[in-house]
């Protein structure tokens, strides 16, 4: 059961939701203390949160509470992103500061699991992070987007093998079932393909991106706005014509 205190996006934060109860750690440790109770001892709780509401002391005392409240409490680990809420997603994920975070933590909690969360947008990212800041992983948000084989790339490292990127035949079959999950998931609306084809231009366009020829294939998801348009796109360039010879 994984608590999240971390999201910062404003229609989020403005229900008292997400990130928002960083600035609160009263409320946000009462919160932590309600779930632990409720949920099954042989279940396992943790947190999400950013390293601070904002950069005033009073927000990093906060800070400081819940994530010790946390931790006093049984919480498996906590996962820390390296922004804080304020920042929303602009600028740089301190992993300077999220080197100090986990060294502190390590000193007040010595067996606590942390993982880092900020600026993961490559396989390379993941290791970089735990090298650098000494969490026990990474864990992977917007980098996944568009780039599902970023944990089979990782595993492969892991095992001494060379991670490969995705060929054409499983970026098709990846975007395919992408589709189809989404057009389940707006099943409801009014036009769901309509809508479907509309909301995964943004998705096809981060797929483009393992494509052989990218910014054709970005321009051609940009027009996409049906169902069809999306099987057009896939037919047109995503054949085997265009693997990569080798």
């Amino acid at each position: 059961m994984d608590v999240n205190l971390a999201c910062p996006v404003k229609k989020i934060s403005r229900k008292a939701r997400g990130g928002h109860w960083l600035a609160e750690p009263a409320g946000a440790i009462a919160m932590l203390e309600a779930v632990r109770e409720a949920v099954p001892a042989d279940i396992a709780c943790t947190l999400k949160v950013r390293r601070s509401f904002d950069d005033t002391p009073d927000m990093i005392e906060a800070f400081w509470k819940i994530v010790d409240a946390a931790y006093s409490m049984g919480y498996a680990w906590a996962t820390i992103h390296g922004r804080t809420v304020e920042q929303k997603y602009v600028g740089p994920s301190r992993w300077d500061l999220l080197r100090q975070i986990v060294q502190q933590l390590r000193a007040q909690h010595p067996d606590c699991i942390v993982f880092g969360s900020g600026d993961v947008w490559g396989v390379g990212d993941i290791f970089r992070m735990v090298e650098f800041t000494g969490v026990n992983g990474a864990s992977v948000a917007r980098g996944c987007i568009g780039n599902p084989w970023i944990f089979r790339q990782a595993r492969d490292l892991l095992a001494g093998r060379e991670p490969l990127p995705p060929t054409v035949a499983e970026q098709r079959a990846v975007l395919e079932d992408h589709f189809e999950l989404a057009l389940a998931v707006n099943a409801s609306c009014r036009k769901p393909e309509v809508y479907t084809g509309r909301v995964m231009r943004k998705f096809g366009i981060r797929f483009a991106e393992h494509h052989p020829r990218g910014e054709e294939v970005r321009v051609r998801f940009t027009r996409v706005t049906s169902m069809e348009d999306w099987r057009a796109v896939l037919d047109e360039w995503y054949t085997p014509d265009f693997e990569p010879e080798g």
